[in-house]
């Protein structure tokens, strides 16, 4: 699905032509639709699965466990999305993701079991693995890297507010114990991933896929090559959102006010992804990511006060705020260091969606344990330092990295 895309080992390569303005406002608005409709499904489960796996006497390692299944089975499709999106083109693979999405949903109401619903849980995550690797494929190759930023925000934007009612009627509806009426939500919700995909370019015919198993060695280390620049901001996007993972996941077991914090954090998400798209394309990533990153890390650490709501709805909004930004700023940053290069676009929206599922994933899985044996008191600060180290292990590489090419152009 990439702009160029890279046929073979040597230099052949072919240039796919740049859509006209009618067709990019078409595909945009069909990525907008399609953004809304799968992360608002996404968020709502999101709420709503810990609990129905509690009540079906999982307890909390099985409540993390089935978000755990869910960003494993996301992580395993992501490496081939290259290849599927060649095979079958950018609307069909959208589609598809969009049916993988919803019709599990028609069959939760029907189970509790453990086993089947992570069966049912992982091929949500399939379609969620394809559903976001195109959406941020997409919006990077539709815009100039000049605007790139102003045009992630509008897009994270929109997540943003997917998020904002999505995982707040999640939790509420679970605590009415309203599961077939989300479940049902969340199926509605992905079909506006399949109306969206309708907005995308037919495949205009047979492409050679440049997945994973495309030229052997010579693609393994032409792909290291590509990641290992962005391996930085990769470590911060990980550790954000395994913060993200903790706080969505288990914030709601702990602190009744939960559903009006993750109401402010995703309200915050919305504003910061806007604001934060600004201010990369005028300063750069860089001078974003690290008041970004510690604001981050202060508003989980800030769960620990379940019994206050007024710390806890202002630890949500600052969570919320720094989150946002680090998402623009660390795909930005990925996609500088792909250097725009026939096929780099599509490993850098790979490697950040790898790195944004597993840190959700190790979240839900770890945060579980944790919080069986140490309470909230362990879990959230825990999980703010884990942050907070790799942040610094960051700075400390790209200070280096500037000392060894001192005087070369970098990222702002």
């Amino acid at each position: 699905m990439t702009a160029v895309r890279d046929r073979g080992r040597g230099s052949r390569r072919d240039e796919v032509p740049a859509p006209s303005a009618g067709r990019r406002r078409a595909a945009m608005a069909g990525a907008l639709i399609a953004a809304f409709g799968g992360f608002a499904g996404f968020n709502l489960l999101l709420g709503a699965m810990p609990a129905y796996a509690v009540r079906s006497g999982a307890g909390p390692s099985g409540a993390g466990a089935l978000t755990a299944t869910m960003m494993a089975a996301t992580l395993v499709v992501q490496p081939f999305t290259p290849w599927l999106f060649a095979r079958l083109g950018q609307r069909y693979s959208l589609a598809l993701s969009g049916a993988l999405l919803g019709l599990p949903c028609l069959v939760l109401p029907a189970v509790s079991t453990l086993p089947v619903l992570t069966g049912l849980v992982a091929v949500r995550g399939l379609g969620f693995g394809m559903f976001v690797v195109a959406g941020v494929t997409l919006t990077a190759e539709l815009f100039p890297s000049g605007s790139r930023g102003r045009a992630i925000g509008w897009y994270g934007a929109v997540v943003g507010v997917a998020g904002v009612l999505g995982a707040p009627l999640g939790v509420a509806l679970a605590r009415r114990e309203a599961y077939p009426f989300a479940f049902a939500l969340a199926a509605g919700t992905a079909a506006l991933v399949l109306a969206g995909s309708f907005g995308l370019p037919r495949a205009t015919g047979p492409a050679r896929p440049a997945g994973p198993r495309s030229g052997g060695p010579h693609a393994v280390r032409g792909t290291w090559r590509l990641l290992r620049p962005m391996t930085g901001p990769l470590l911060v996007e990980t550790a954000s959102t395994t913060a993200y993972g903790v706080v969505f996941t288990f914030l709601p077991l702990t602190a009744s006010a939960a559903p009006r914090a993750l109401f402010a954090a995703q309200a915050a998400t919305v504003l910061s992804r806007l604001g934060a798209g600004w201010l990369i394309d005028r300063h750069g990533g860089r001078p974003v990511l690290l008041p970004a990153a510690l604001l981050t890390a202060l508003g989980t650490a800030a769960g620990v006060a379940s019994g206050a709501p007024a710390l806890l709805l202002t630890g949500a909004a600052l969570f919320g705020a720094g989150f946002g930004a680090v998402q623009s700023a660390t795909l930005v940053l990925a996609l500088r260091a792909a250097g725009d290069r026939p096929g780099g676009l599509g490993v850098a929206g790979v490697a950040w969606n790898i790195a944004f599922d597993g840190g959700t994933g190790i979240g839900s899985l770890a945060g579980g344990p944790l919080l069986s044996l140490g309470g909230p008191a362990a879990l959230f600060p825990a999980t703010a330092a884990v942050l907070v180290v790799l942040l610094l292990l960051d700075l400390c590489t790209t200070h280096r990295t500037d000392s060894r090419n001192f005087g070369s152009p970098g990222e702002k």
